[in-house]
């Protein structure tokens, strides 16, 4: 590509404590990359053995410019790959402030400390990774109508990314995941269902209360699944040929049921689930297209049925 591709291209992974990050920071290890690790706060113990796989582990809160500007001094990255903040819908309602702070100033202050090491010879190019939940800007000097503070600011966040490339001239590429799954700590729904499953089949022999039954808003609602592993094969082809300033949804490109995904646990199950389906009219997501990807070469490899899987038998684990 340029200067940059050395035999262990320099990486900072943000949010590396999180769901995506653990698996971040295992895969682009695995792959070569040298590797510093960006967590809010470190934390010690059998649920960070993913550090080990890392070169380096730095602490800080990209909301205090202070904090962005000192991560990006100790690790002088060639490559960033930025998933810290919030990315949760239910507690946006309750502390906008919190999230808008957190997506939108932490990317505002993780790009200007960037700019500041890249006045020397780094070229240093972002990969920030956003949401399909972003939501399309009105014209005409319409009111804009987000369904919710979490796709505002991951829709301010790609509009913030986009306008320092175009200010500044940085080297910033945007990817937007659907609903990323597998094996981890996820707080998405197939992780709630693989750990209902768990706790039924712990209650069925006798180690646990029967957990009471999963509820589904319904089971009509679609939604595009993608394992969080192939998400990092996505990652790793942007972040070495992604066009610069380019926005690449990053998805499987098949919408399933939730009725669809209740009936996949039920089958992996060892005893039978109980669910309390709801009737929502919730309108779910358009379909990705996900061409500009592929058209690099990208396409995902790990089947749903074995995402669903690897997280039962994770949750199965950690259930003990």
């Amino acid at each position: 590509m340029d200067g940059r591709e050395l035999s262990r291209p320099r990486l900072l992974i943000t949010g590396a404590g999180g769901f995506c990050g653990e698996h971040a920071c295992r895969y682009f290890a695995s792959a070569g990359w040298e590797v510093t690790a960006l967590v809010r706060q470190l934390r010690l113990g059998g649920g960070s053995r993913w550090l080990d796989d890392v070169d380096k582990v730095l602490s800080g809160d990209l909301s205090l410019p202070e904090e962005a500007n000192a991560a990006l001094a100790a690790a002088q990255p060639q490559y960033v790959l930025h998933m810290a903040g919030k990315n949760a819908v239910g507690p946006s309602w309750s502390d906008p402030g919190d999230t808008l702070a957190n997506n939108v100033m932490g990317t505002v202050n993780l790009l200007e400390a960037v700019r500041r090491i890249d006045r020397g010879s780094l070229n240093c190019r972002v990969l920030v990774v956003g949401s399909m939940l972003r939501f399309p800007l009105p014209a005409g000097g319409e009111a804009p109508e987000p369904p919710h503070p979490y796709s505002l600011s991951k829709t301010l966040q790609v509009l913030t990314a986009r306008s320092w490339s175009a200010l500044y001239g940085m080297d910033i590429v945007v990817a937007e995941p659907s609903n990323l799954i597998g094996p981890g700590r996820s707080a998405g729904l197939c992780s709630l269902l693989a750990r209902y499953t768990a706790a039924v089949e712990r209650a069925a022999a006798g180690i646990s209360a029967r957990p009471q039954p999963m509820r589904l808003s319904s089971r009509s609602e679609t939604r595009d699944l993608l394992d969080v592993r192939d998400a990092m094969s996505a990652y790793e082809l942007l972040l070495r040929h992604g066009g610069k300033g380019g926005i690449y949804p990053v998805a499987s490109g098949v919408m399933r049921t939730l009725g669809e995904l209740a009936d996949i646990f039920t089958s992996l199950a060892s005893y039978p689930l109980e669910f309390a389906v709801g009737d929502s009219a919730a309108q779910s997501p358009s379909p990705a297209d996900c061409s500009a990807i592929r058209s690099l070469g990208w396409s995902p490899i790990i089947p749903l049925v074995q995402s669903l899987e690897d997280a039962l038998e994770d949750a199965r684990r950690a259930a003990g």
